[in-house]
Order: structure tokens, then sequence, then C-alpha cells
């Protein structure tokens, strides 16, 4: 994405602001967003619609100081095409467009890739019912929605342990190659840690990521971790209605303490696994990654809305159709239409609409010599299908 360390470089236009308000005059964006940054319990309409990207901080009291669960991370920056320095760093990413309705889904899903080593995290279900002291940070300049959790059950407090434990188990790597020969990216995060308010204010004890650096300056922001504003008192509890999880949808997970983690899949040629952007969904211009790549879905949770879908088409023959716009066009373009005329071939082939989405992601990280194959012969086009759905299945993505 565009900088979970690259992202918050750019302070323009309320990246500094006080962002105290909570209802009253606030300027626009283009499209209706708000140009100010802000923190209230709940998201403006537009915003809370149009997000282009959402985080997760977990936090709690302990002997009256707020206590951020952070990461120190190495953030993946777009501008300059490689990691910033490690420095702490929130549970964030990009949106997947046509996917995710909320931005609770959003910063749920990209925790859970973050924490993807541990066993027993809490589920989405389990995230969604710890929101009732919960409030968001709007930061315009990324579009981001910042979501601070508060965790009373004492569920988070060995985290930073088990994270600890895990990654000796299981050492980070940049990326994976799965069975289909499709690159898996991971987070470069070194340890999770409970980092206390004045850690991060007046003065940052540790480095901190470009984004999270100019959500400090966000003066409500200040007030949580001096203590001055507590949102327990600014917002009792049962006076606003919880966020509902999203209705189940096909082969959601979820269910338990280990499950319902998204793992995400990700496309060679950029960083998708890093969140820095790509195609999102079905092949749609994400205008951040390099051509090819696809955003993580938000795989294995409870939630995955369906898109409707129109019938299948017969085989595309390549040979004998006439030429098309894109031949003379964009590399990425030529890409996008080879991917929207495969998914109504793979929709067939799956069991949901959710997997062929899936299925066509990964088949369109296919040289296009092989890619074209798909598009003409359908025998090649099952046993590709077939090939996905087992990978999917290895990762616990499809059942």
């Amino acid at each position: 994405m565009l900088g979970m360390g690259g992202m918050g470089g750019m302070v323009g236009m309320g990246g500094g602001m006080g962002g105290g308000c909570m209802g009253g005059m606030y300027g626009r964006q283009p499209g209706g967003l708000s140009s100010d940054a802000y923190v209230d319990k709940t998201l403006r309409p537009m915003d809370a619609e149009h997000y282009s990207a959402a985080g997760l901080i977990p936090y709690r009291r302990r002997e009256g100081r707020v206590e951020l669960l952070l990461a120190r991370e190495k953030p993946w920056n777009s501008f300059i095409n490689a990691y910033d320095p490690l420095s702490w760093n929130v549970f964030g990413g990009k949106r997947v467009t046509n996917q995710e309705r909320s931005s609770e889904v959003t910063a749920i899903r990209c925790f859970h890739e973050a924490v993807d080593k541990v066993a027993d995290v809490p589920s989405q279900a389990d995230l969604f019912a710890m929101m009732g002291g919960g409030f968001y940070l709007w930061y315009p300049m990324g579009k981001f929605a910042l979501l601070f959790l508060e965790v009373e059950d004492g569920s988070f407090d060995d985290l930073p342990n088990k994270f600890a434990t895990a990654k000796e188990a299981n050492p980070n790597e940049e990326f994976r190659i799965l069975p289909m020969g499709v690159k898996k990216w991971t987070k470069q995060i070194e340890l999770l840690e409970w980092v206390p308010g004045a850690d991060l204010y007046p003065d940052v004890k540790f480095v901190a990521s470009d984004l999270l650096s100019n959500m400090l300056k966000v003066s409500r922001f200040q007030d949580f971790l001096t203590g001055k504003f507590v949102p327990a008192e600014t917002w009792p509890k049962g006076s606003y209605p919880l966020p509902q999880p999203p209705e189940e949808g096909a082969n959601g997970k979820g269910k338990g303490k280990s499950k319902g983690k998204g793992k995400g899949w990700y496309k060679g040629g950029g960083k998708g696994g890093k969140d820095k952007g790509g195609k999102d969904g079905m092949m749609m211009k994400g205008g951040y990654g390099k051509m090819g790549d696809v955003p993580p879905m938000y795989s294995g949770q409870k939630g995955m809305p369906m898109m409707q879908m129109p019938p299948p088409m017969p085989m595309y023959n390549a040979a004998a159709a006439p030429p098309t716009p894109f031949q003379a066009g964009s590399e990425e373009m030529q890409r996008q239409m080879y991917g929207e005329q495969l998914y109504v071939l793979v929709l067939p082939l799956s069991p949901s609409p959710y997997l062929a989405q899936k299925i066509t992601g990964m088949l369109l990280e296919l040289p296009t010599n092989e890619l074209l194959l798909n598009l003409q012969d359908q025998e090649e086009l099952t046993r590709r299908v077939k090939e996905a759905l087992d990978v999917l299945k290895e990762d616990g993505i499809a059942s």
C-alpha cells in the first residue's frame, strides 16, 4: 500500500491538524470524505463507506495509564521500493475493494495476517465483541480508518510472548512460494509489544513509522495517550450500538479461537502481501502495486460477501476473436480484460463466486502464453482450477 511507511510520510491536509472535533462543521475532500483528522466513536458516513485503508490498535489500561499493542515492523515503502527502518507501527493495510464493506473487517483481516504465526488469537467475532470501548481515528491523507480496540479480559496480555515463540519456530521469510508457484508475501514484523502512552507522547522512545508519527500529531490522540481523554467517560458503554460482524458467507470459518485468521493470497510482481495495492477483487484497477498484483482477500473469515456475477460465457477463442481495444493499450489493461474473461470461465468450475475470484487472481499470475491457453483450452483450465483449489484447501481457505 502507500505506505504503512510511505503513506504516512505525506502529512498534507489534516495530517497534523488537531482532530478534536466530534461533530459540527468539517472540511471535505473530493467525493465527500472528511479532509480533517478527527477522533470519534464512529466514522462519519462517507468516511465509513469510502475509506481506502484501515488498521487496528488494541489497547488496555494498567494502573491508570494507557498501553497500546504495536508491532516492531519494517514497513514497505512503495515510494522508494524498499523497506523503511524498523519502527513501531499499527496493524493495518489497504482495503480489498468490492470485497470488504467495512473498516472493521479490513482492520481485523490485517491484524490476523500480522499475527498468523500464532495459533490461538481471537476470531473475527471475538474482536467485534470487544468494540464496546472502541473508537476511531480518521487520517484523511491516506483515507485511513484506525480502530482502537479496548481489551479488558486479558486475552491479549501474552500475545507478544506467543508471537515471539511462534516466530522462533517459524522465522520471517520475505515470501514463500506456494505449490502453484504463487508468491505469498509476509509482513516483516520482528516483535509485538505493549507500549505505554508516555513512550509515544510527548516524545517517542523508539522510531515510529511515518504513518503512526503523523497520527500522533492529532491532538485528540495525544489526549488519549496522556489520560486527558478517556473513551469510557466520553462514550459510556451501551450508549452506542456495537458494530455487527458480517453475516457468514461462503466457506466462512471464524469459529473458535484458533480459526478465522485471514491468510491472504499475494501475487508476485509487486508487494501485494504488504498491502501496497495492486488489483482489487476481480482485477479492478488499483493504481498502487505493479501490474498483476492482487491484494489479500479476507479469507477464512465469516462475512465474505459474494458478488452477483453474470452467467458463464462460452470459452474464449483467442484465434477467432476480433481485435480488441486493449491490444493497442497498456499491458495492465490487457491483464484486466483477460481477468474479466477468465472469471466467467472459472465461476462454473468453482464452489462459490468468492473462490472463483481467488482462483482467477492466482491464474492471472501465470505467464501470458499459459494464461491464454487457459482461455482457449477447457481441459487445461479445469486442471488449473483443480490445482488452485488444492492450494486453497492446504492453506485453509477452501474446504
